[in-house]
């Protein structure tokens, strides 16, 4: 082979080499994990641990229960629901614990609500026969609420659904008054009932939590046999509603955060 074709064939071979070659700084995928279509921004986030907080918002309070009049009696025997109802602010603390297992999260919760329904309602048979019962009415009080309950969510990175339920306890007292006779028949004291409600948490940082909560509360609540002549009160039924917003600091938070950059 000439002098000329040989360096002819060396230059050939080594342009074909550069073509093939990669650009110099250029990342080789194989070189390492990194993938092109990870998210910038992606991070994991654990819901587990310690946390305390405060509540406000609004709430409905309802209370119920009948009055029979002559209960002996067919001919005259008469009922009627008293229905006593209530609209206020309210608010309060809470507290819990929970734990992540992959994407669902369930824990336990304790909460004090500082709810107060005071309300007093007249008979709703006093038109009927206001010569034998001119002025009976009913009062109710509830306050004080605390709250054991049970919470079972699902995750999705910072944001976290769940639901809850459990028991409830609250200071109720009722009373029914004939102010023409002094005639009065009263119950009070702590009553427990159970609750229910559903909410969602937003992660602000891996340790302030923002959410927003609906909450159900029932009580049931005996009443003493009155010293009213033929006059009788069915149990009285408290029924409360509430929503609120939420905000829960957690301790010792255990997230995986993005660095520079982050969301």
């Amino acid at each position: 082979m000439g002098y000329r074709h040989a360096w002819r064939l060396a230059i050939a071979v080594m342009w074909g080499l550069g073509l093939s070659a990669p650009p110099a700084g250029a990342r080789d995928p194989a070189a390492d994990d990194y993938s092109p279509y990870a998210p910038s921004g992606f991070f994991v986030f654990d819901w587990s641990g310690y946390y305390m907080g405060a509540h406000l918002g609004g709430a409905t309070a309802e209370a119920e229960s009948t009055e029979v009049l002559f209960p002996n009696s067919p001919e005259f025997f008469q009922a009627a629901t008293y229905g006593n109802s209530e609209n206020s602010v309210t608010g309060g603390v809470q507290g819990g614990w929970q734990r992540q297992f992959g994407k669902l999260v369930a824990g336990v919760e304790v909460g004090f609500n500082m709810l107060r329904f005071d309300t007093t309602k007249t008979s709703p048979l006093l038109l009927n026969i206001e010569a034998l019962l001119p002025d009976l009415s009913r009062s109710v009080e509830v306050r004080d609420i605390f709250l054991l309950t049970g919470r079972i969510g699902y995750a999705d990175g910072r944001w976290l659904a769940y639901a809850k339920g459990g028991l409830a306890n609250a200071e109720v007292d009722v009373d029914y008054r004939q102010f023409s006779t002094g005639a009065i028949t009263s119950s009070s004291g702590r009553e427990t009932g159970w609750t229910a409600g559903v909410g969602i948490d937003y992660a602000l940082t891996p340790s302030l939590f923002l959410g927003v909560e609906y909450n159900f509360i029932h009580f049931r609540k005996d009443i003493e046999p009155p010293p009213i002549a033929d006059t009788q009160f069915n149990d009285l039924d408290v029924d409360i509603q509430n929503v609120v917003v939420r905000l829960n600091y957690r301790f010792n938070p255990c997230c995986a955060w993005p660095g520079p950059g982050r969301p």
